[in-house]
């Protein structure tokens, strides 16, 4: 990577030669990170990126101490939420074309904004073919649940494919690292100002499509348990704690959406923490279930990601 493209690099992040672009520290279950263990690490360039994202949408200047896990400040159970958006949040501008289509949404209020986190990766990728190791893949994944902020999933994956067809390079394949619960989600993530398409009210099953037309054609899976109730253990889900869902539907909810992203033709992965009190056995054998409907050639076996102590 050379350095002028690594010092445009605020809030994204490489990884090998995949792009991270992080939406949002706040989360709708335990953050993925957190679910390693207590003795998870992270590399520095990947908790500054981090630490940038909470400082923006939180409005606090977090620092670090050397004693903290991986330079990582803890967790605050504030940002566990199940919306980004209160009840009360209306966009009082509707500027000419930019009515929700998928590739123009109107701003939605959150920091890092929609405009400085497509800005920070296409301006990465302009230099991509003189980098020594050219991003060959764009994940949008971080602390928080990208599907909480459904405007700038899709309006980032958009920009990022229109920059690539508009510099006659091929479409960058983007993977989605998603802890599934997306239709769990009040209006599946999409904000208030862009609910409605073309007088239409969005319905879970726009949800896949939109994400397939943005580009977003892999998608990375946590089920971590083939449990229900130990679903809500292990995740503490806030569609469960909110008492909007009864207890175990939260886990129905995320094989729903493994189920219907495989029969839309998504290259589905599903993932699992390694620890001793999780059955991987029973794990493997639902995925396999639920994998069953997508095509054979995208079919895959459990990742299973290691359990720091």
């Amino acid at each position: 990577m050379n350095a002028a493209a690594t010092v445009l690099q605020k809030h994204t992040y490489t990884l090998g030669r995949s792009l991270y672009i992080p939406l949002t520290c706040r989360c709708n279950s335990i953050p993925l990170p957190l679910t390693r263990g207590p003795g998870f690490m992270l590399p520095k360039s990947i908790i500054d990126a981090l630490i940038s994202v909470r400082n923006e949408e939180c409005g606090v200047e977090f620092v670090p101490s050397p004693e903290e896990r991986g330079g990582l400040p803890d967790y605050s159970k504030n940002w566990l939420v199940n919306t980004l958006y209160p009840d009360d949040m209306i966009n009082d501008h509707s500027p000419e074309n930019e009515t929700y289509n998928g590739k123009y949404v109107l701003d939605d209020r959150i920091n890092p904004s929609i405009k400085s986190l497509a800005h920070e990766a296409v301006t990465l990728l302009s230099s991509n073919s003189h980098n020594e190791q050219p991003v060959d893949q764009i994940v949008i994944a971080g602390e928080g649940e990208p599907t909480l902020r459904m405007d700038a999933l899709l309006s980032i994956s958009h920009q990022i494919q229109s920059h690539q067809k508009s510099n006659n390079t091929p479409p960058l394949p983007i993977r989605l690292i998603t802890n599934g619960l997306v239709y769990t989600i009040p209006n599946f993530g999409y904000s208030p100002s862009n609910i409605n398409r073309y007088g239409m009210q969005i319905h879970r099953h726009s949800v896949l499509r939109d994400m397939l037309e943005a580009g977003i054609s892999r998608v990375s899976v946590a089920l971590n348990t083939a449990n229900r109730h130990e679903y809500d253990v292990l995740m503490e889900p806030c569609s469960f704690t909110s008492g909007s869902l009864m207890p175990g539907m939260a886990h129905d909810m995320i094989c729903e959406f493994i189920l219907e992203a495989c029969k839309v033709g998504m290259e589905v992965e599903i993932t699992g923490i390694d620890r001793r009190d999780v059955d991987k056995s029973e794990v493997d054998r639902l995925a396999r279930m639920l994998l069953s409907v997508a095509e054979r050639n995208k079919r895959s076996n459990v990742r299973w990601r290691g359990y720091f102590e």
